[in-house]
């Protein structure tokens, strides 16, 4: 048995996986919300609940895990400090603390960065399956970025590393800049990007910040795509969820620009990383 799970920045996600087709087994999908600022017993505890709850009690079962970085994929070891979530972990060896409170095997656990796992999913199983070149974007509380090439997904890390206007470029694609532009422009809080889709019709602020973000998101693209040419673009994450109101512009700047690539939403949305993450078990049979 596989089981993939997905760590979020408040929920873990798990589910086993045919890992010949990439299906997901409905029947064994658990999600749990979580606090990211908990013990680090507390945490482990949760993620080890979860991922029981999921096996349905067989004892020896393969584990491929989509983590947020910063982390020590190769060794499993939380390296999160001064990122607002799971800090209570830094230091720790994840694999063996896993092992122990689930009884199987450390070489049973494999870890992945969140935004491969996601990307690595997509083209193994879902819209990227037809392409050889691709780039992967994941827009929700960060911004997530990897390229795939010649088989294999690897982390950019371009929200956090990449210049864009007067920051990085998380600053400007993610949910707290929906947040902090809408308070900017109307003096009222919002929790993110979905409000706003909610109001886009009616309110002309929320239409104004949907402009600037696709301007945003063009630049960075723009940026991206001279840095590695691909055939796709695949965009994922919650933010994902309002594409219509900044694909055109994103598509329009593509087109203008000679840039003969396609930008498509993700089609496996947060299965695309359950099933990335034993992507590398798929591999190893092969």
């Amino acid at each position: 048995m596989y089981i993939g799970v997905d760590i979020g920045g408040s929920h873990i996600t798990a589910a086993q996986v045919n890992i010949e087709d990439g299906k997901i087994i409905t029947s064994s999908i658990v999600r749990s919300k979580l606090n990211p600022h908990a013990s680090s017993e507390e945490i482990l505890t949760a993620w080890a609940n979860a991922i029981v709850q999921t096996s349905n009690q067989v004892k020896t079962y393969y584990l491929g895990i989509a983590m947020p970085g910063p982390f020590d994929y190769e060794n499993g070891i939380c390296l999160m400090k001064n990122v607002n979530k799971y800090e209570s972990l830094y230091g720790l060896n994840i694999r063996n603390e896993l092992s122990e409170r689930l009884s199987i095997p450390v070489n049973n656990i494999s870890f992945r960065n969140d935004s491969e796992a996601f990307l690595e999913g997509e083209m193994l199983f879902g819209a990227g399956q037809q392409y050889e070149k691709a780039i992967g974007i994941t827009m929700g509380t960060g911004l997530g970025t990897s390229i795939y090439h010649e088989g294999d997904a690897k982390d950019m890390a371009m929200g956090i590393n990449h210049q864009l206007l007067e920051g990085v470029a998380e600053d400007y694609i993610s949910t707290r800049w929906f947040v902090k532009r809408y308070h900017e422009l109307t003096g009222k809080t919002v929790d993110g990007a979905k409000q706003l889709v909610e109001t886009f019709e009616n309110d002309e602020a929320s239409q104004e910040v949907f402009t600037e973000f696709a301007k945003n998101v063009c630049l960075f693209i723009d940026d991206f795509t001279k840095i590695f040419n691909p055939e796709l673009i695949i965009v994922g994450g919650n933010i994902a969820g309002a594409s219509p109101l900044f694909f055109p512009a994103v598509e329009k700047m593509l087109s203008e620009n000679t840039h003969k690539i396609q930008l498509i939403k993700s089609s496996l949305n947060e299965q695309a990383a359950l099933m990335g993450a034993v992507g590398l078990w798929k591999k190893q049979l092969k």
